[in-house]
């Protein structure tokens, strides 16, 4: 493969995205296999029930008749007790939704994903699911593909950038084939790294291409079909407009209860005083209890989610609110507790209950012109565009997912007031977003902090730039301060940041007397004003010195500015 890396980039990460794009596509038949062996294996042959699947939903005019089932319990707990000491077990880091992990791939762990993960990752999550487990299959999907990009990127030994450039292309090659939706999972690879209004560009080529081969791979083995079934109708009059603009406040609203929810649960989980491997067992039981009364929130939903697109397929209006709310309750037991799996179609499907209800709800107080059909589309795209903060991405992908390109119109107006209702209500909010690894912006993520400090450096060396106090409490206080610094970009320097304390034997000195090689002072703040510093300049007590070097020699400068020095030098 030495071939491939004298190439140029662009040429090399197209061939690479082909590449994934077929891992994706095929890797996305694998594991859908091996979550129907898992259901056949675990929910099916102790309940003797099987979930509701969108071919067998399309066209029904009422619900699955209900009724009790006293072994669901056991086939949830089974499936949590196998997942849990599968994962925990082999690869901890393979437990809850796939994205948030290739999300922190990228931003924190130089695109690097373990070889067991994909594997670990399959195997828990078609058991999870398989047996009940409340919680979707793209998670799983996404972590997977993006697994394999990872060990390919190493395997060639790619820059880093091109390493995490391949998680995220791997990552839109998963979504792809399972959602059959390439430009919007393409998108979704590159919008879910930030929570902000931001998106890694750079990557977005390479996400679209490999995407495309994976839709056509799943294409040519499932047919070209959208995942959902919708029947033939718009949205109605403009006047419906104000409807589809409640439903986007209502969704935004919920969109703020679901990470809420979904992470209370996961901390109380966590400070379970019971070993890991058990926890998703525990989860599992609550979920089952669940399931005997609302078996519709089992599994990934997307039957009932089907449902709900027929205009509810005469579900009661009191029912389509219990479904959404017990699928917050599960999805949150189900991942919280350690299990395997997905929150994106788990959020669809709250979304679709939530517009189907509120269509129900307007047919009684007379609004009769309001489609039933649109608002459940609406209200899929619109929770988890707010949950998730990826209005773009969401909004082309349950158009793609449906084939409902003519409610795109209501689609964007409820989808932008969910995000904005989200945004505001979760400004303070510990666990503002379903992702717990995205970042806000570029410049929040380590990936891109580095080059930014750079840029700084280089601007402060030349005096063209200022640092005030602010800065250096909010910017520099962490890091700068500890003993590795703030790298700088591609150089072998960090930023670090020291205050010259009462006793240092540098008080006095000229900085040129310093000699230390590869260590430059940038600046000095002194009191409440700014020194671009020179050879000549006489470091003070209190100055707060911002210093590009490496970590030994700024170990030998700490050394030399410490007050013992001066101790050692006075009493010989």
């Amino acid at each position: 493969m030495h071939w491939l890396l004298r190439l140029d980039k662009t040429p090399r990460l197209v061939l690479l995205s082909i590449a994934l794009g077929l891992v994706g596509g095929f890797g996305a038949q694998l594991f859908l296999w091996l979550l129907n062996e898992g259901e056949t294996l675990i929910f099916t042959a102790i309940t003797h029930e099987q979930f509701l699947s969108v071919a067998a939903a399309a066209g029904m005019k009422q619900p699955p008749v209900f009724h009790l089932n006293w072994w669901i319990p056991l086939a949830t707990t089974s499936g949590g007790l196998l997942a849990g000491f599968l994962v925990y077990s082999f690869a901890p880091e393979a437990e809850g939704h796939g994205t948030d992990a290739a999300v922190k791939a990228f931003h924190q762990t130089k695109g690097l994903i373990r070889a067991r993960v994909p594997v670990v990752k399959a195997l828990a999550s078609a058991i999870t699911i398989g047996s009940g487990g409340s919680a979707g299959r793209e998670g799983p999907t996404a972590q997977i593909a993006a697994g394999v990009g990872s060990i390919l990127g190493r395997l060639l030994r790619l820059p880093e950038d091109e390493r995490r450039y391949m998680v995220l292309m791997g990552m839109a090659a998963g979504l792809s084939a399972i959602f059959k939706s390439p430009l919007g999972t393409a998108i979704f690879s590159v919008e879910i790294l930030y929570s902000g209004m931001a998106f890694e560009g750079g990557a977005l080529l390479y996400c679209v291409i490999a995407a495309a081969v994976a839709y056509a791979v799943t294409g040519a083995i499932e047919g070209w079909s959208p995942l959902f079934i919708l029947p033939t109708e718009g949205f109605g009059s403009g006047r419906d407009l104000v409807w589809y603009g409640v439903l986007g406040v209502f969704a935004g609203l919920v969109a703020t209860l679901l990470p809420a929810v979904f992470y209370r649960v996961r901390d109380q989980f966590h400070k379970l005083r019971v070993p890991n491997h058990f926890k998703p067992a525990i989860g599992g039981l609550l979920v089952g209890s669940i399931g005997i009364f609302v078996p519709g929130v089992l599994g990934g939903g997307y039957g009932y989610m089907q449902l709900a697109l027929q205009g509810g397929a005469g579900m009661a209006l009191w029912l389509l609110l219990l479904l959404g709310l017990f699928k917050i309750i599960t999805l949150s037991l189900t991942i919280g507790s350690g299990g395997s799996g997905g929150v994106f179609a788990p959020s669809l499907y709250i979304g679709a209950m939530l517009g189907a209800a509120m269509a129900l709800l307007l047919h009684l107080f007379g609004v009769t012109s309001i489609s039933s059909t649109g608002m459940a589309v609406v209200g899929m795209a619109a929770v988890f565009a707010g949950a998730a903060r990826v209005p773009i991405a969401t909004l082309v992908m349950v158009a793609e997912m449906t084939g409902g390109y003519h409610l795109i119109m209501p689609t964007m107006l409820a989808v932008a007031l969910s995000y904005l209702v989200q945004f505001s209500l979760t400004r303070h909010a510990k666990y503002p977003t379903l992702y717990e690894a995205q970042v806000v912006a570029p410049t929040d993520s380590p990936v891109h902090r580095g080059l930014y400090y750079q840029v700084a450096t280089d601007l402060l060396r030349r005096g063209q730039m200022h640092l005030d106090q602010d800065i250096l409490a909010s910017e520099l206080a962490g890091q700068s301060n500890s003993d590795n610094g703030i790298p700088l970009g591609n150089t072998s320097k960090n930023l670090f940041r020291m205050r010259l304390v009462a006793g240092t034997p540098l008080a006095g000195a000229e900085i040129r007397s310093i000699g230390i090689p590869d260590l430059l002072i940038l600046t000095i703040l002194r009191s409440d004003h700014q020194i671009a510093p020179s050879a000549a300049t006489t470091l003070q007590v209190g100055d707060e010195l911002v210093i590009a070097s490496d970590p030994k020699a700024m170990a030998t400068f700490r050394e030399h500015a410490s007050p013992t020095v001066k101790s050692k030098q006075d009493a010989a």
